[in-house]
């Protein structure tokens, strides 16, 4: 028996003279009464001759039973797969022995004399083992990533020995089984089984066993290019195995076997831990990536056999065992070669049951030779009693898994570097005070101090590592490990864990929250929490390679301080309570006071009830008045600033790594001080704390800490002082809104740019103190917009805006995305545009803060008059004469409405009229695309009106420089730059005096609105022909008149003050004039020419001006000029009718004129 033959152990026969067969995919793919003559060679020539000629059929062997092996009584009989018309018969289950497989595909057996009963042996039953992870790492894969990475470098390196292995296996490569794919998805056991009925046409056995079981495997493989021969895979083989019908002929059969396959596999035991360690067969670089996935879909090439080179023909490669070799090549190190293998030894992969068609059980084997490799890689994972999956799936590779796998192997290094300063830890610990003896909360008190210790270093380092030495960075690590060694040593096993029992630390989560120990649990909540940062900041630590650095200064003289307990002094009883947060202002004694809790003083994250900003290490002393110059003791503490969730207030806690120091600086002055206790000394980077009974803390700071604490505090104060109105505000909106976005193209950002919820929203009306001759009044100066985020967001941002004031209102009414009401706001500040969409849950409260914006709703005490409709309304400044610069128009609106909103009368306090002084006065203007809001809060004599002699419904309006004037634009309906022209508007309303021109589309409506502005009453309104002033020469009785052709005439009215108004067309001596007419006033009517008149006699009035003053053309009602001239007036009309109206307007009586001259005459 030569010694290099693996096959020596069968006996030799005479090879047969192969037969002539019919082809098989002609049998699959056509009937029988076809032609069959047909060749299958021509075929082959026709589908691939290209393909080397097929190599000559070796001699068949018998098979050979071993003695040793008792066979089971159901035996399990492969289906016969290459005839798939034939229908299916049930197979027993297949022994759970194993033997070594060989090239089967070469041998022929008898079929059995007997057929096996349908369904004899069959069974199902359930798998109590666990599913084994198919692949390479994945969600379930215990074996770190890094370590897969490590291993595939090692197998590249070996990849020179497939160059000796090819000159080995080219003389042996005829006599290696065909690597065949099992892609069925069966059910295993569960399903029938095939039975072999019929033998294949070329002699070889019905079924062959599939090595390869996993269809992304296979096209994994068949994506490989073609290899010369004696390459370790090659798809050169005869020309039948590579023609079209053979790999659809396979495909089927391994489809139909993979479940009974399935069920000789389960049965090799599991690789064990020797997975990892050993190398893998040799084997040419795989064209793909190493940890691509190669989808069925994707492949080119149907699954069919292919031949395998190997070393070891006796040990049949599982699919495991092939992607592994062909993703991680080996290193050339000395394979470690297994223990002799018996004919029958479980590490060898499932064979086949003697009898069967197709399996044969060799009489022995030799041992392999010193290239063999162990079989339990080549075997997969014990399967036993497990329905196999009906769908392949691929190995998964995600980024979460590859993270985790990464930290593992961070954290591992940081322990293995911390471990070698764990004795020292422990002494130093010891050294103070037993370990039995610390409380548990004394020990995770200290882990955290360490903790938050080494990660302030960490970061400082980080910070300035290119001028700080590895030293500091050392120390740091250090004190990390102090917190993981009293995490991982010291709190598993305390005493006040141990007596509930061995369990774990969820466990003990359960059973304190059960027995309600709240102190247990926070304790233990703690515990995770900080293993959890720990693993955390390991990464950090390897991925900025930090102990790297570290390690390659060891070697430096450097004293690390491996102590575990700080020394605090000793402090009375009465300090030491105030000191611990546990007393309070009060005299008497407090039994619900109670310590601050750990959790809250120093947490290591954000905590149900706190947000934590970070911490920093500070120097403490306390002092009172009656020290007398004693020393003062430094303590090191931690400060943490903390929120609370619920309120904008921060808070800052100071903390000793004992429990001797425990304030918290909050907003309840009851419970402890506040920030208006704390002192700050800004030169000397410290503050100082006021403690209740009379103690003094100071807090001594690093300057950029000091710094950070500062403006944290005073931002925070300033965000939430915000939302209290300032002097000369009041609080006319408040809501807390569904959805606020703020959207400002400038940086820094004041706000996030996404929406937040629940935003707290405050509007503010401003206003001024205006001091006159005539008293005091306030007056509007817009609004203050506040937008705060919710407490319950860490990230405290806030806004503020003036609306309303120097600058229109731009607005849009929207709709959110599941309806929600929505306004938009935008805000020109510092030459750019912000916008604000407020989303609202009810309409109600978007429609209250838009007409507060727009001042159109009446407040308490106010009333508002019915809706005026308006023809036109325009804003313009009335011409220059001096400069000779014409009337400029600014805004002018279409036909809408307006509406006068003033305050009840009975509220009226002065003695002017009801308009007058009023700071609730005003006209709102409402449009389609705006509104305009003006406010008439004017004092004695500066509201002017003006009517127009040729349009009866126009009236203006004249006023002086205001800074009260709000203007409001739909942003949907404008043109772009129409803000930014308004905004120029309102600049230059505030210094220039400006004339408001309405018109109506009826005199009425004229009237309602002059009587809501004025507070006259319009009791005549009328044109006369004529309008005569009689005017007496200053030295000689000699009368010149003054005649006005046509003039316009109104008689108001306001309570007993009754006021004659005359606006004149083409008069050389002034346009307007207005007195007070009296009932002692002396009338009398007169009719000449036609004309009917009535002449007022001896009237005082004065005269109407004609100067460059744009105010000549107006007149005001509630301060008239000083009646100055005494003379006669006569107005005349066209019909006796128009006499009649407006003599009945007159306050006195008309009498007949008398026959005697007038005294004066």
């Amino acid at each position: 028996m030569p010694p290099d033959d693996p096959f020596s152990f069968l006996p030799e026969q005479p090879q047969p003279q192969p037969k002539p067969t019919k082809s098989l995919w002609r049998e699959k793919l056509f009937s029988k009464s076809k032609n069959k003559g047909a060749s299958h060679q021509e075929i082959a020539d026709f589908l691939g001759s290209s393909r080397e000629a097929p190599a000559p059929e070796p001699v068949p062997v018998p098979p050979t039973v071993d003695p040793r092996y008792n066979p089971p009584q159901n035996v399990a009989r492969a289906p016969f797969s290459n005839d798939v018309s034939v229908p299916s018969k049930p197979a027993p289950p297949p022994p759970r022995d194993n033997y070594a497989a060989f090239d089967f595909s070469q041998q022929t057996t008898q079929p059995p004399s007997t057929k096996p009963r349908k369904g004899k042996g069959l069974r199902v039953e359930f798998s109590n083992q666990n599913p084994d992870v198919i692949g390479e790492g994945g969600d379930e894969s215990d074996t770190p990533t890094i370590e897969i990475s490590r291993a595939r470098q090692r197998s590249i390196s070996g990849s020179a020995l497939s160059g000796n292995a090819r000159d080995h296996s080219s003389d042996s490569r005829s006599n290696l089984p065909a690597l065949r794919v099992d892609t069925s998805l069966g059910d295993g056991d569960a399903r029938p089984r095939r039975a072999a009925t019929k033998r294949d046409p070329r002699g070889e056995s019905g079924w062959k066993p599939p090595l390869m079981h996993n269809v992304q495997d296979a096209d994994f493989l068949a994506t490989l290019p073609l290899s010369e021969s004696g390459s370790r895979l090659s798809f050169r083989g005869d020309s039948e195995e590579a023609s079209f019908a053979e790999r659809v002929r396979d495909k089927m059969s391994a489809e139909e076997g993979r479940a009974l396959h399935r069920a000789y596999e389960d049965d090799t035991p599991s690789p064990g831990g020797d997975y990892e360690d050993l190398p893998t067969p040799p084997s040419p670089p795989s064209p793909e990536p190493p940890l691509k996935e190669i989808s069925a879909s994707e492949s080119g090439y149907e699954t069919a056999p292919m031949s395998v080179t190997s070393t070891a023909p006796s040990v049949a490669l599982s699919m495991k065992s092939i992607v592994h070799s062909i993703r991680n090549p080996p290193s050339p190190v000395t394979y470690r070669q297994p223990e002799s293998l018996s004919p029958v030894d479980t590490r060898m992969p499932p064979s086949l049951t003697p009898g069967s068609p197709g399996k044969v059980s060799p009489t022995r084997a030799n041992p392999p030779p010193p290239e063999l490799h162990p079989p339990n890689l080549m075997s997969p994972p014990s399967r036993e009693g497990q329905e196999p999956s009906r769908s392949p799936q691929p190995p998964k590779y995600s980024l979460r898994n590859v993270a985790n796998q990464v930290n593992e192997t961070a954290f591992d290094e940081f322990k293995e570097y911390n471990a070698r300063y764990e004795s020292l830890i422990q002494l130093a610990a010891e050294s103070v005070k037993p370990l039995v003896e610390t409380s548990l909360t004394e020990w995770v008190r200290s882990a955290i101090w360490w903790f938050l210790r080494g990660k302030t270093r960490l970061e400082a380092y980080a910070r300035s590592r290119s001028t700080s030495p590895p030293s500091f960075a050392r120390q740091a690590v250090i004190d990390l490990g102090k917190a993981l060694w009293i995490n991982e040593h010291i709190v598993p096993g305390h005493s006040e864990l141990t007596k509930y029992g061995a369990m774990s630390v969820d466990a003990l989560l359960a059973v304190a929250s059960t027995t309600g120990d709240k102190v247990l649990v926070d304790l233990l909540n703690l515990h995770q929490v900080l293993s959890n940062h720990i693993r955390s900041l390991s990464m950090s630590i390897k991925r900025n390679n930090i102990l790297a650095a570290v390690i390659s200064d060891d070697g430096s003289p450097t004293q690390l301080d491996t102590t575990i307990w700080l020394r605090y002094p000793f402090y009375a009883p009465d300090v030491s309570a105030v000191l611990s947060g546990a007393a309070t202002r009060s005299m008497l004694a407090d039994t619900a006071s109670k310590t601050p809790n750990l959790v809250h003083m120093m947490p290591l994250s954000d905590t149900n009830r706190y947000f934590s900003y970070g911490n920093m290490f500070v120097q403490v002393c306390v002092s009172s008045n009656d020290d007398d110059g004693q020393q003062q003791y430094a303590m090191p503490c931690v400060l943490t600033i903390v929120r609370e969730r619920a309120d904008w207030y921060v808070c800052a806690a100071i903390t000793s790594q004992s429990q001797l120091v425990n304030i918290l600086i909050q907003s309840d002055r009851k419970q402890g001080p506040t920030w208006e206790d704390v002192d700050w000394q800004v030169r000397s980077n410290s503050m100082r704390v006021k403690l209740p009974r009379g103690f003094e803390l100071d807090v001594m700071f690093k300057e950029e800490d000091f710094k950070t604490l500062w403006n944290i505090v005073k931002y925070t104060q300033k965000s939430e002082a915000s939302l209290h109105p300032e002097a000369g505000e009041t609080v006319v909106f408040e809501n807390t809104v569904k959805m606020f976005q703020y959207m400002d193209p400038g940086t820094p950002r004041a706000f996030p740019p996404d929406p937040s919820e629940r935003c707290r929203v405050r509007l503010f009306e401003r206003s001024v103190t205006v001091t006159e001759g005539t008293g005091t009044r306030n007056a509007h100066r817009g609004f203050r917009l506040v937008v705060l985020t919710s407490p319950k967001v860490k990230t405290l941002s806030s806004i503020r805006h003036i609306l309303g004031h120097g600058s229109p209102i731009v607005f849009g009414l929207l709709r959110g995305e599941d309806g929600a009401p929505a306004l938009l706001l935008k805000v020109t500040e510092d030459g750019r545009q912000r916008s604000m969409l407020m989303t609202f849950h009810k309409v109600e409260e978007r429609t209250s803060i838009h007409s507060v914006l727009l001042g159109m709703v009446p407040k308490e005490g106010e009333l508002k008059s019915p809706d005026i409709p308006i023809k036109s309304y325009c804003i313009e400044q009335p011409a220059d004469p001096v400069s000779g610069q014409p009337p400029v128009k600014y805004v002018q609106f279409p036909a809408g409405s307006v509406s006068v909103i003033d305050q009840q009368h009975a509220y009226v306090e002065h003695g002017y009229g009801p308009t007058i002084l009023s700071e609730h006065l005003r006209a709102f203007v409402a449009t389609e695309w705006g509104s305009v809001t003006d406010r008439i809060n004017l004092g004695p004599g500066e509201l002017k009106i003006g009517l127009d002699v040729n349009s009866q419904n126009s009236m203006s309006l004249f006023r002086s420089a205001q800074q009260d004037l709000t203007l409001s634009l739909a942003d949907n309906l404008i043109r772009p730059e129409m803000p930014d022209q308004l905004t120029g508007f309102l600049e230059k309303i505030t210094v220039k005096p400006m004339v408001r021109r309405l018109e109506f589309p009826t005199m009425q409506d004229l009237h309602a609105f002059e009587q809501a502005v004025t507070g006259f009453q319009v009791l005549y309104d009328g044109m006369a022909t004529s309008f005569t002033i009689s005017r007496r020469r200053m030295v000689v009785p000699i009368y010149k008149k003054w005649e006005a052709p046509l003039a316009r005439i109104q008689i108001v009215r306001q309570e007993r003050v009754v006021q004659l108004l005359v606006f004149f067309a083409d008069f050389q001596h002034g346009t307007c004039m207005n007195f007070v007419l009296k009932g002692t006033d002396l009338m009398e009517p007169f009719s000449r020419s036609g004309k009917f008149g009535i002449r007022l006699v001896d009237a005082k009035f004065a005269l109407p001006k004609k100067d460059e003053d744009p105010s000549s053309n107006f007149v005001c009602l509630d301060m008239p000029e000083y009646p100055i001239e005494h003379d006669d007036l006569a107005i005349s009309f066209d019909t006796e009718a128009a006499r009649a109206t407006f003599r009945a307007a007159l306050p006195g009586s008309v009498r007949e004129p008398s026959r005697m001259g007038s005294i004066r005459r």
